[in-house]
C-alpha cells in the first residue's frame, strides 16, 4: 500500500480542515484505529476539466469532453499530532499547512544513505538555482557543500523495511510502500512517530522553518518591497520546478490568471515577475494588498488550481540570511552550516606579510604601492590588455600576480567582499568557456586576497558570520578546481584610522 503522508502544524489543522471543506471535499468515513481518529476526505463531485486536444478533433464529439480527477486525504488525530495521507491533487491543499522539515527528518532515521536513487536541492548563488540528479543503484548520498537537499529519493534500510517497505521519497512529505492495509495505518502512524524521535543516522543540509510571527511579519515586508521593485531577485517558482510534498510540478503548458479581492483578473500566458510587477502596478494595490494576490493555475490538461503569491514565489533575502520557499520563510540548518564551513577550512590559506596584516589605504593605492611592488607583486590593476576576449566589454582579470599565482584584491565589510568573488568566478566562467577567449594567460593558482572588516584578524573565512560571503567563496572555488587552478584565499585585517572601517 503507497502512502504519501504529511505532518500538519498543530496550530493549523482546524484551518487545514477547513480547506479542504472548501475544496469541495467532504468526511465519507471516520474510524478509531490506535488510538487515532481518522477521517476520509473525498472530492464526490469535482470540477470539469477541459481536455486541451479535444477542440481539435472537436467534429468528432457529439459532447465537449471534460476530466474529472477525483482527490482524497486521509487525516489522521491523536492528541496534538496530526497527519495526513494525500491522493490526487490534495498536496496542493495540504502543502501550507504542513511541517516542511517532517519528510526529511523522517529519511536522516530511516533511509540508507548508501543506496540514494534521485535527489533534488538548490543553490543560492550563481545560475544553477535548483538541480535534480539521479543516480544507479546503491550510491551514496553525495551532497556538495552550498546546496540545501529539498528531496531524496532511497532505499529504507534493511532494519526498517519490514515496517516502513523497500524504498521512500522523502521531502516535505514523506511517501513509503509498507505491506499494509487502510485498517493497519494508525499502528503504521505509531510506528512513524516514535522513529522521528530517535537519533539521525546521517546528516543532511537543508533549510529550516522560521516560526517567530514577529520575524515573518518583518520579512513578509521585505518580499513586498522585492514586489514593488523596478528590479530584484525573486522568481516564480513554476519557471523550473516545486515540490508538493514528493510530488514534482513542472512549468504549466496552461495559461494563468491573476487575481486580487476587489480588483480586476488578468490572464496571462507566460507567468514571470514582469507580469506579476505590472499587475501590482496597473491595478494600484496598496501594500497590505499584495499579498492577498493569487494565482490561478490554467493547466491545458488536468485540473486547475490556486496559490496565493507567497507560495508562488522564490526569493532570497540576503541580509537576513532566509529565503522564501512554498510559503514559508525558511533558514539554513546546522547540517548546512557545517557542511559550508568544512569546505571552506580546505581551502588554502596564504600567509600574509606582517606589512600587510592590517591595511588601512584603498584597494587602488594598496595595488600600486611601493610596498607590494617590494614584496614582489606585478600589478595589473585596471590592465585590460592581460585577458582579451571576442568582446568589446574590457575585462579586468586580476589586480595582482606572483609567479605563477594571480590574486583579485578587495577591501570592507562582507558583502563588498562579495563582488570579488562574484568578478573572479567569471573570469573563470570566460576560461572555461574558451571559445570566447582570444588569449588565456597562463597560472596555476587564483588567490582571493580579502581586507575583511573586523574587531580581531581572521584566520579563515569559515570564522565570519556571513553565510552569503561563504557561498560566494565556495562557489568560486569549485571552479577553480573544476579548471584545475589552485583556489587559495589571504586575509589581511582591513582599517581606516586605526579603527575598524
Amino acid at each position: 500500500m503507497r502512502v504519501n503522508i504529511f505532518r500538519i502544524e498543530t496550530p493549523d489543522v482546524a484551518a487545514m480542515k477547513e480547506k479542504l471543506k472548501a475544496s469541495n471535499m467532504q468526511v465519507i468515513h471516520t474510524e478509531q484505529q490506535d488510538g487515532w481518529h481518522g477521517e476520509f476526505y473525498f472530492s464526490k463531485s469535482p470540477a470539469p476539466s477541459k481536455v486541451s486536444w479535444a477542440k481539435i478533433y472537436a467534429p468528432y464529439f457529439t459532447t465537449e469532453p471534460k476530466n474529472r480527477n477525483h482527490y482524497a486525504a486521509y487525516v489522521f488525530t491523536k492528541g496534538n499530532l496530526c497527519y495526513a495521507i494525500s491522493y490526487g491533487k490534495t498536496h496542493f491543499y495540504l502543502r501550507p499547512y504542513c511541517d516542511f522539515d517532517f519528510g526529511v527528518e523522517v529519511a536522516k532515521r530511516i533511509a540508507n544513505d548508501a543506496d540514494t536513487r534521485l535527489t533534488a536541492s538548490r543553490r543560492f548563488q550563481g545560475n544553477r538555482k535548483k538541480d535534480i540528479r539521479s543516480f544507479a543503484n546503491n550510491t551514496r548520498l553525495d551532497i556538495e557543500s552550498g546546496e540545501s537537499v529539498d528531496y531524496i529519493q532511497a532505499a529504507v534500510a534493511k532494519s526498517h523495511q519490514a515496517t516502513f517497505g523497500k524504498s521512500g521519497k522523502f521531502a516535505a512529505s514523506v511517501q513509503l510502500s509498507p505491506k499494509i492495509d487502510p485498517p493497519s495505518l494508525g499502528k503504521f502512524l505509531s510506528a512513524l512517530t516514535a522513529e522521528v524521535t530517535k537519533p539521525e543516522r546521517f546528516k543532511l543540509p537543508r533549510t529550516t522553518i522560521v516560526t517567530d510571527k514577529d520575524e515573518i511579519a518583518k520579512f513578509d515586508q521585505l518580499l513586498i518591497k522585492e514586489l514593488t521593485a523596478a528590479v530584484g531577485t525573486s522568481e516564480f517558482t513554476n519557471n523550473n520546478y516545486d515540490l508538493y510534498g514528493v510530488d514534482f510540478v513542472f512549468g504549466s503548458e496552461g495559461n494563468f490568471t491573476l487575481r486580487c479581492p476587489g480588483k480586476k483578473s488578468v490572464d496571462v500566458e507566460q507567468l514571470t515577475m514582469k507580469e506579476l510587477k505590472d499587475y501590482i502596478k496597473d491595478q494600484k494595490l496598496a501594500k497590505a494588498d499584495i499579498l492577498r494576490v493569487k494565482i490561478d493555475h490554467n493547466d491545458d490538461d488536468g485540473p486547475g488550481w490556486s496559490e496565493g503569491i507567497k507560495e508562488a514565489v522564490d526569493f532570497i533575502a540576503d541580509k537576513e540570511r532566509v529565503l522564501l520557499t512554498g510559503g514559508r520563510w525558511m533558514r539554513f540548518n546546522q547540517d548546512y552550516l557545517d557542511f559550508l564551513d568544512e569546505y571552506i577550512r580546505g581551502i588554502s590559506v596564504e600567509a600574509v606579510e606582517p606589512e600587510f596584516a592590517v591595511i588601512t589605504t584603498g584597494e587602488p593605492e594598496f595595488n600600486v604601492s611601493a610596498a607590494i611592488k617590494s614584496a614582489g607583486y606585478a600589478v595589473a590593476d585596471k590592465d585590460f590588455s592581460i585577458f582579451k576576449t571576442r568582446s568589446s566589454t574590457p575585462i579586468e582579470a586580476w589586480d595582482l600576480s606572483k609567479g605563477s599565482r594571480v590574486y583579485a584584491v578587495k577591501f570592507g565589510s562582507a558583502q563588498k567582499l562579495g563582488y570579488v568573488c562574484d568578478q573572479a568566478t567569471n573570469v573563470l566562467e570566460l576560461l572555461r568557456n574558451s571559445a570566447g577567449v582570444k588569449e588565456v594567460p597562463n597560472f596555476d593558482s587564483y588567490c582571493l586576497w580579502l581586507g575583511y572588516r573586523a574587531q580581531t584578524p581572521l584566520t579563515d573565512i569559515a570564522s565570519t558570520g556571513s553565510i552569503i560571503l561563504k557561498q560566494k567563496v565556495d562557489r568560486w572555488a569549485r571552479k577553480c578546481r573544476e579548471l584545475g587552478i589552485e583556489p587559495v584565499i589571504k586575509i589581511s585585517q582591513r582599517k581606516i584610522n586605526g579603527v575598524d572601517e
